[in-house]
């Protein structure tokens, strides 16, 4: 019987590096560091970074949601609504100065108000999201376990 699909290989590499005559097999991925946020933007405040996060993260759920209510949709993109945010306030969203803050949550309060699960909800006197104050509360205990 004949053998046609056989190669011998030596291992000539390191680390993750496996050089096979012409092919080489890279393995692993590198490892991605943490964004270090420059002074007086929103993401060098855990807490607003966090209710921003809170935010997108409950505009993509309502977003998603409107396709269960008939609206066709191509294909969700959860990174759709950062590239929005970046051409409304020129900046990416936790490069947003600080002082911009109340902006950017009214415009994502907004967003999340104007899907369809959003204005059933209103509709119905339910919240559509916790104010910042709120959230600050009920998760201050979590997120000073996290910084011990």
């Amino acid at each position: 019987m004949n053998t046609r699909n056989v190669f011998h290989a030596a291992h000539t590499g390191t680390g993750d590096i496996l050089n096979v005559g012409s092919i080489t097999i890279r393995g692993g991925q590198k490892r991605r560091l943490p964004t270090i946020y420059p002074t007086g933007c929103i993401g060098s405040d855990l807490r607003q970074r966090n209710y921003i996060r809170y935010l997108v993260e409950r505009y993509n759920r309502f977003k998603q949601a409107d396709t269960s209510f008939g609206q066709a949709q191509r294909r969700f993109s959860f990174a759709v609504i950062f590239k929005h945010i970046e051409a409304e306030f020129r900046a990416p969203t936790y490069f947003i100065p600080r002082a911009r803050f109340e902006e950017l949550v009214d415009y994502l309060q907004a967003r999340i108000d104007g899907t369809i699960l959003g204005k059933r909800n209103t509709a119905r006197g339910q919240g559509n999201y916790e104010s910042f104050d709120e959230y600050q509360s009920a998760h201050s205990g979590v997120e000073m376990a996290l910084n011990a």
